[in-house]
Formats: C-alpha cells, structure tokens, sequence
C-alpha cells in the first residue's frame, strides 16, 4: 500500500529475534542497516561482532564495507546461489512468508496486505515461538520481560471502526465495516 517492493529480514543468530523492513528499492538496504545495528547497539548496550548475508551488491558496497569497518563488524557472505549457507535468515524467510500467505488466505484478504501480513506474523513469531533449547521466547530473551498477548486477534477478520467527523442522521449507522490488518 505504501509503495514498498521489498523488505529486508534482520535476524538476531542467538534470540532469533526479527526485524522486519519495507523498502521501495534494494539501495535503501545499507542505510537501513547503519540506522539499524547503531540503535541496536546503543540501546541494549552490546556490540554486534559480525553479521552473515547473501551475495547481493545490496550488501556489497562501499558504505556497508566503511560502516562494518569502522565499527569493527566482520561481514561474512555466503557462496553465490546457495541459500543453504545462510540458513537462519532464509529459514526465517520462508517462515514468515507461510505465515503470511496463510493469514492472507483465511479470510481472502488483497494481496496488497502482504506488507502488513509479513509484519504480523513477524511480531507473533516474536511472541509467540520458543527458542529451541532456552525454552523462552525471542521477545523474552531479548527484553527480560514476558510479552503481553492479550491484546492479540485475528488477522483479516470482519471488523467495525466509528465515523467520525460525519453528520449522521438519526438511523445512520455509526460503525462501518472494514477489515482488521494490525
């Protein structure tokens, strides 16, 4: 809906915490990434030792190589055409996207909601996803704290929203229909 094409999936290897990312075009991927690892660094007070991605030229460039240099990351890059060696992220990717098609599907929501389907089910498997081993959540690994899904309901479902700002008459309805995405 917004214009974007792509989105970038930045995977933690040790919570396997998700960040998600909608871009317009893959250029914009290297100033998403510094903005990115300096918040992440700064606020929870760590450094990130070394990162892992595809052979893409999006993450092959000067201002990537200058940024990870001067901040002391080591970029390692899997072998052309073979996602197998960064399994993780792709791992992830694939999760997220049967997600989201699944979300999109139930209730036969547009394809124009992928972003917003992609971004759900990244926060649920946030939430929602124990950690193989730890026994915790990503979210609970990352923060310390328990995550709070009571607020949480059913993606493309049937839901009602107020008019506001509209004279009604007397027998107007004061809801209209709509679809819930978020």
């Amino acid at each position: 809906l917004g214009g974007k094409k792509y989105c970038l999936v930045i995977v933690d290897d040790y919570t396997r915490y998700t960040w998600v990312f909608y871009i317009k075009k893959k250029n914009e991927t290297q100033s998403i990434f510094i903005d990115w690892a300096t918040k992440m660094q700064r606020q929870y007070d760590t450094t990130i030792l070394a990162i892992r991605s595809d052979n893409g030229s999006e993450f092959k460039n000067y201002t990537m190589d200058e940024f990870l240099s001067d901040e002391g990351i080591k970029h390692q890059y899997s072998a052309a055409y073979t996602p197998q060696q960064n399994g993780v992220a792709e791992r992830k990717n694939r999760t997220l996207m049967d997600m989201a098609r699944s979300m999109l599907a139930e209730f036969k929501s547009p394809y124009n909601f992928w972003a917003e389907a992609i971004s759900t089910a990244c926060h649920s498997s946030n939430r929602l996803f124990l950690r193989k081993g730890l026994n915790k959540t990503p979210y609970e690994i990352l923060t310390g704290s328990k995550p709070n899904i009571s607020y949480y309901r059913v993606f493309g479902c049937k839901c009602f929203f107020k008019r506001k700002g509209v004279r009604l008459g007397k027998f107007d309805p004061k809801a209209r229909e709509g679809i819930f995405v978020g």
